[in-house]
């Protein structure tokens, strides 16, 4: 007989019930078992994330294990800190339920079911315990109010049921396995790519001794490696960050034809921002390190005091401007320029389509691309994708692509050099109306056929030189038409501290004025923290 401890909560012991019987199953091992009650069980009248203790669901279980009283326990594994504790051992990962997060919300909040959160009214209340799906809801919609909210699931669903809270925010594997009776409720999963889900959501982890053999080979039986091995690059990341299970830091790896997807996103700042990370590959554990690279030297918020501004369309909190705002800085992204999507006809989709690969030059392009397709019916992605830089590979893979492939190096020339190396001999290209023609004419001359396909345009928004904060430590220009605004809006100030994307941007910046220059050859986070952190 296999004893199993579980905490008394409905969800806790259906998923302990359901190992336990899958296990028997298998094996024949009858089982038994004990209800015990956790410090985060006992302690009801504080936020989770604000009780600072690790373990707050585990650590009696963990104690009842290394003392013999139990032999397994099972945990969800969003929910079990990422070191092994001393003596135990994670005995089987099961195949893993739907990751996602869930809105579950009544008729009357919402003004359109089949886009819940959207039409959610303004201003609406969100009970939620995770900080990181407080933040990806206020992420995706500044006027929603995020409130902490404490109880089992089903009595968290009774809270939206009554209208204590206009919406509650739940993990979609929770409903599932319990099998509530919510159709007098709107219940809607939220999109990966704005909610990404909490390492090891979805999950389960049965723990135990990790020198009990018998039970070691019995949990086997249940034991899924994919999501072994795709969960703990997740966890990686977590304990890589050095975060627990406070962190705002979603990350959920999936396999996907015959490699993984990747897809992590870290929130903070204020107000709030969102970065996000995007990869497909071979290895889980590999591209989970390269995230954990990229994103540590923001932890600890190494600029915290340091005001920074930079000129963003529609004043998005993306990319580098999310990564300042996370380490901490004062950042102000001004709104000097907004995006207007264009009209694109189903006719124009499909061929671009028909073109067999694309090209993007921008994140943005992804973006309006991706809401085109969707609204046309289009689904494009398995095409090979190729992306100018990073950031508009990890929007690629963040929309759905697989065959995406990064351009080495910076600008149409690398671009085009990475379309040719992969014997692309026609691509459609979705871009802004008034475009750089760098890629177009560098593809030209290699014999590469470039479909241009506008999809969106940047028009001027109001520019008032009382926008730019005083007492600046320093402005990110991250091309040369930023400069050529600051120019417009300011004059051609030059008493600032210059900061630079490329090359070209530093040379727009000379030609300004400006004596010195921090130029970035690489725009990635750890790189522009460095820049800071030593500026003049």
């Amino acid at each position: 007989m296999i004893v199993y401890g579980s905490r008394g909560s409905d969800l806790a012991l259906t998923q302990t019930r359901w190992v336990a019987e899958r296990v028997k199953a298998a094996t024949g091992e009858d089982y038994r078992v004990e209800v015990m009650v956790t410090t985060g069980d006992r302690i009801q009248d504080r936020p989770l994330s604000g009780i600072g203790v690790k373990g707050l669901f585990t650590k009696e279980l963990e104690d009842a294990l290394r003392s013999g009283a139990i032999d397994a326990a099972v945990h969800s594994l969003k929910d079990l800190p990422v070191e092994d504790p001393d003596g135990l051992t994670l005995g089987a990962v099961p195949p893993r339920e739907d990751p996602r997060d869930v809105l579950v919300t009544r008729a009357d909040v919402v003004g359109d079911q089949a886009r819940a959160f959207a039409s959610l009214r303004e201003g609406a209340s969100l009970g939620t315990s995770s900080p990181r799906r407080a933040l990806a809801a206020t992420a995706a919609r500044a006027d929603l109010d995020a409130q902490d909210i404490r109880g089992n699931v089903p009595s968290r669903v009774d809270k939206a049921r009554r209208g204590d809270y206009d919406a509650v925010l739940l993990a979609a594997a929770g409903l599932n396995r319990l099998g509530l009776d919510l159709d007098d409720l709107v219940t809607a999963p939220l999109p990966v790519d704005a909610f990404t889900p909490a390492p090891g959501q979805g999950a389960l982890g049965v723990q135990c001794r990790a020198g009990d053999a018998r039970v070691l080979t019995a949990l086997g039986a249940l034991h899924d490696d994919t999501t072994a091995r795709c969960v703990a690059a997740e966890r990686a990341i977590l304990l890589g960050l050095g975060g627990g299970c406070s962190m705002p830091l979603g990350v959920l790896v999936e396999p996907v034809a015959d490699r993984f997807r990747l897809r992590a996103a870290l929130f903070g700042g204020d107000p709030n921002a969102a970065l996000r990370d995007a990869a497909v590959g071979l290895d889980p554990a590999v591209m989970a390190a390269a995230v954990v690279a990229r994103w540590k030297p923001l932890v600890g918020e190494p600029l915290r005091g340091r005001r920074i501004a930079t000129i963003r369309p529609d004043g998005e909190r993306t990319g580098l401007t999310a990564a300042l705002a996370i380490a901490g800085a004062d950042v102000t992204a001004l709104a000097w320029t907004r995006t207007e999507p264009l009209a694109v006809s189903e006719d124009a989709l499909r061929a671009a389509v028909d073109r067999g690969a694309l090209a993007f030059t921008s994140a943005r392009a992804v973006r309006r691309f991706s809401a085109a397709c969707a609204e046309g019916g289009v689904a494009p992605f398995d095409l090979p994708a190729f992306a100018v830089g990073a950031a508009t590979a990890t929007e690629l893979v963040q929309a759905g692509f697989v065959d995406v492939r990064a351009a080495r190096g910076r600008g149409g020339d690398a671009l085009a050099a990475m379309c040719d190396e992969h014997g692309a001999s026609r691509v459609a290209m979705p871009c802004a109306e008034d475009r750089h023609g760098g890629f177009e004419a560098r593809a030209a001359t290699a014999g590469l056929e470039v479909t241009p396909l506008p999809c969106y345009r940047l028009v001027d928004a109001p520019r008032d030189p009382a926008s730019v904060p005083a007492d600046l430590d320093a402005f990110l220009f991250t091309s040369p038409s930023a400069a050529a605004a600051w120019r417009e809006v300011t004059g051609g100030r030059t008493d600032v501290r210059a900061v630079a994307i490329g090359g070209t941007t530093t040379d727009a910046l000379h030609d300004l004025g400006f004596d010195q220059v921090t130029t970035l050859s690489e725009p990635t986070p750890a790189a522009l923290v460095d820049a800071i952190t030593h500026l003049p």
